[in-house]
C-alpha cells in the first residue's frame, strides 16, 4: 500500500473502489441478500451456548438436524464428565491448569488461534457482564436473559482468583474457564471451544468475592487471553475412515500428482544463449608439404 499522496490512475478496465463508489453502491444497491440472524440460549452456568439461525416457522423447518442433536448432545457430555471429574479430583471448575490438561489429553479439540484481549469497562454488574461477553463470544443485541448466567461464571472466576492469590506457594498462577458455544448455522454445525484465562494477582485487584464486581472502582481493566478450538465430536470422527480412504484411492492420487507436477514447471522463459552460434564446417587448408 503506497502512501504517496499524490494521485494514481487506475490501470485500464480496474474495479474502482473509493468513498464516492461505496457511497454509491449503498444508495443504489438492489440486493435482496440480508445476513441470517443468530438466537442462541446459555445453559445456567455459562458454559455452553446454544445458537442456531433456525427463527421459528413451522416444524420443518424450526428443528436441528438428528446429526447436529447428537452433537451438542455428545459436548454436554463431555462437559458434564469434565465437571465430575475436576471436582472429585479436588479442583475448582476454574482451575486453568487442569482445563489445560483436559484439553490436552482428549484428542477432540484442535487450537484454531489465540489472541490476547485488553478488556476495560467503567460498568459493573450485569452491564459489565454483557460488554464482556460482547467482546469474548461476538455475540450482540439483547444479553439480558443471560446476564445472570454470565455473572455467576465472572462471580466464580472472581473468586477462584483471590483464593489463589492468597496462597503463598505460588503454584497456580491463573484462573480460567471454558466456554462451548454450538451452532447450527443455515444446516451446518460448527462446536467451538473456548478457554479464556486471567492472571489471578491481577484478576483479585478487581473482583471480590461475591455476584459483582467492586463498585467503587471507577474503571475496571483485565487482560485476557483467548484460545479458540474446534472441537470434533465423537460421532464425526468415524467420518475419518471415509476420507482416508478417498485419499487412499490411486485415482485421487494422481490428481494430487497431476496437480503437483503443473506446480513444479518452472514457467520462467529460458535464458537466451549468450555463446557465438557455431560456425558452418569450413574445410581448412592442407598444411604446407601435405595434400
Amino acid at each position: 500500500m503506497s502512501n504517496d499522496t499524490s494521485t494514481i490512475a487506475p490501470p485500464e478496465g480496474s474495479i474502482i473502489s473509493n468513498a464516492e463508489t461505496r457511497a454509491a453502491n449503498l444508495t443504489t444497491s438492489k440486493s435482496s441478500e440480508v445476513p441470517a440472524t443468530k438466537q442462541f440460549a446459555v445453559n445456567a452456568t455459562g458454559n455452553l451456548f446454544i445458537a442456531t439461525t433456525l427463527n421459528g416457522g413451522d416444524a420443518d423447518t424450526a428443528t436441528i438436524s438428528e446429526e447436529a442433536e447428537e452433537a451438542f448432545g455428545q459436548v454436554s457430555v463431555f462437559f458434564a464428565a469434565m465437571t465430575k471429574a475436576m471436582s472429585e479430583a479436588g479442583v475448582s471448575l476454574y482451575d486453568h491448569d487442569a482445563i489445560n490438561k483436559l484439553v490436552s489429553a482428549s484428542g477432540l479439540f484442535v487450537k484454531v488461534t489465540e489472541s490476547k484481549v485488553f478488556f476495560e469497562s467503567s460498568q459493573w454488574g450485569l452491564t459489565f457482564g454483557n460488554q464482556l461477553i460482547q467482546a469474548l463470544f461476538g455475540l450482540s443485541g439483547n444479553l439480558a436473559s443471560i446476564g445472570k448466567s454470565l455473572m455467576d461464571m465472572i462471580a466464580g472466576m472472581g473468586k477462584e482468583s483471590i483464593t489463589i492469590s492468597s496462597d503463598t506457594s505460588g503454584k497456580k498462577t491463573k484462573v480460567g474457564t471454558i466456554v462451548f458455544v454450538c451452532e447450527y448455522i443455515l444446516g451446518m454445525i460448527s462446536i467451538t471451544p473456548i478457554v479464556i484465562s486471567v492472571d489471578a494477582k491481577d484478576a483479585a485487584g478487581t473482583w471480590k468475592a461475591g455476584p459483582c464486581f467492586k463498585a467503587q472502582h471507577q474503571k475496571n481493566q483485565i487482560n485476557i487471553l483467548k484460545s479458540v478450538y474446534l472441537f470434533v465430536p465423537p460421532s464425526f470422527i468415524k467420518e475419518a475412515a471415509a476420507l482416508n480412504e478417498a485419499m487412499s484411492d490411486p485415482e485421487f492420487n494422481n490428481l494430487v500428482e497431476s496437480m503437483k507436477s503443473v506446480i513444479s514447471v518452472d514457467t520462467a522463459a529460458p535464458e537466451v544463449s549468450r555463446s557465438k552460434p557455431p560456425k558452418p564446417d569450413q574445410k581448412k587448408d592442407p598444411e604446407p608439404g601435405k595434400k
